[in-house]
């Protein structure tokens, strides 16, 4: 019997949240750097083993859809907030944290510092103090990082979930 594990993705417009899916379930060759916003939500699965999927929710990223991110998080084992490395971003995904606290919590919470090619980046580091959860730093547009993703959604899920190593 298959277990479905729900991951909720979450953030801000242009934070990379609908790449992040492709760059986990695509196996595309190359990535589109093209902004293209979510219209409510996406969504993506990782076989993780013979009886474990992962259901990857991405939930839109522009302000008016964020009514919708409660009933989107709603059942999550955990939340993967995605946000821009620039200090701009990281700070108005803070604000969204804050914003939403309660439906966040006893949700295992892990961030991803997104772009981090892009000059002016900021270091996972600086990231991780600024939002106060663990965080990674990744380019979702390279599928060299498939790896660094799925160990980042499987480690996650770890203590949770019985998860293959």
């Amino acid at each position: 019997m298959t277990e479905y594990v729900k991951v909720a993705l979450m953030g801000s417009g242009y934070a990379g949240k609908s790449t992040l899916i492709k760059l986990l379930t695509d196996r595309a060759p190359k990535l589109e750097a093209n902004y293209q916003p979510t219209a409510g939500m996406s969504c993506g699965t990782i076989t993780i083993d013979s009886s474990t999927k992962v259901s990857l929710i991405e939930m839109g990223g522009q302000s008016h859809f964020e009514f919708l991110w409660p009933d989107f998080m709603r059942g999550s084992k955990m939340v993967v907030v995605v946000t821009e490395s620039n200090p701009k971003a990281v700070l108005k995904t803070r604000q969204l944290l804050e914003k939403y606290k309660n439906q966040l919590n006893g949700v295992k919470i892990i961030a991803v510092a997104n772009k981090q090619d892009l000059p002016g980046s900021m270091r996972p580091e600086s990231v991780q103090d600024l939002l106060g959860v663990p965080t990674v730093g990744m380019v979702a547009i390279d599928p060299k990082q498939r790896l660094t993703g799925y160990k980042l959604i499987v480690n996650g899920l770890r203590d949770m979930v019985q998860v293959a190593a």
